[in-house]
């Protein structure tokens, strides 16, 4: 280490060395590494040679991140034509928190910010739709959820003042095209066939500690909605989906729905 680097390692030298080295790792360029350079010690190994190694590391441990956090989109894709929309995400949207798990947070919007104008269904819109639904798939597996909280009564439906909500495990989406073939394919190891386009209802849930999709009615879509993270009475709900379906209808569809809706982690009483 140059003795100038050396004068005081708790001080700001040890800080100007900690910013010229992660900005010549995360950010390399001719001047960061001219600079990151000079602050190391003598080697066989030539400085550049040695700051490229880390800063090849340091990418492809981001690419590898957000290839496990998107397979399925990866897989559509192939890895090649992946890696370069990855490259171009992580040089616009580079890294601002040390958990790799925030590190996909911005993709999916990312992704529809440089898709070309295409009206709902087009083939174009693919990318953006199934990268939210894998965020929202890796969302459900880290957050804090159902397990170990007694369930709810199914007969809790039928009284106003009981209440449920969604946990936080549970994301709602409505989409443009049916991604469960796709996700079935690449669970099972297969090549991912091309999406339909068709209007879909989905939930992401978790429930012992598994992660699932569920394709629902529009009318549990809106009563899920309507229930909401903060909670409301099942037939509060029921009023508000009112619009998507007939609140008699949806509540009768509802008693028979709950025990599974409640097995699938979706509800949880409040």
């Amino acid at each position: 280490m140059p003795e100038a680097a050396r004068s005081d390692l708790g001080g700001p030298d040890l800080a100007a060395m900690q910013l010229a080295l992660h900005q010549a790792v995360t950010c390399p360029a001719s001047d960061s590494w001219a600079r990151a350079g000079a602050l190391l010690a003598a080697s066989p190994l030539s400085a550049e040679r040695r700051l490229s190694l880390y800063a090849r590391g340091y990418r492809a441990r981001l690419l590898d991140s957000l290839r496990r956090e998107f397979p399925s989109l990866c897989g559509l894709m192939g890895a090649e034509l992946f890696d370069l929309f990855a490259e171009g995400y992580i040089a616009a949207c580079p890294p601002d928190a040390p958990s790799l798990h925030v590190l996909g947070a911005r993709f999916p919007a990312w992704l529809e910010s440089i898709q070309p104008a295409a009206g709902p269904g087009a083939a174009e819109r693919i990318p953006a739709q199934l990268a939210l639904l894998e965020r929202a798939w890796s969302e459900s597996l880290r957050a804090p959820g159902p397990e170990g909280v007694a369930p709810p009564p199914v007969d809790l439906l039928l009284h106003p003042a009981g209440r449920l909500r969604l946990p936080a495990t549970t994301t709602l989406l409505t989409l443009e095209f049916d991604f469960a073939p796709l996700l079935a394919a690449v669970a099972d190891g297969e090549a991912p066939p091309t999406p339909h386009a068709r209007p879909t209802c989905v939930a992401i849930a978790r429930s012992g500690y598994r992660v699932g999709l569920h394709t629902l009615s529009r009318g549990r879509h809106a009563w899920l909605a309507a229930v909401g993270h903060d909670g409301a009475s099942a037939l509060e709900a029921a009023g508000r989906a009112a619009s998507e379906a007939d609140t008699g209808d949806l509540l009768a569809d509802l008693i028979l729905w709950a025990p599974l809706a409640i097995q699938a982690g979706l509800i949880v009483a409040d």
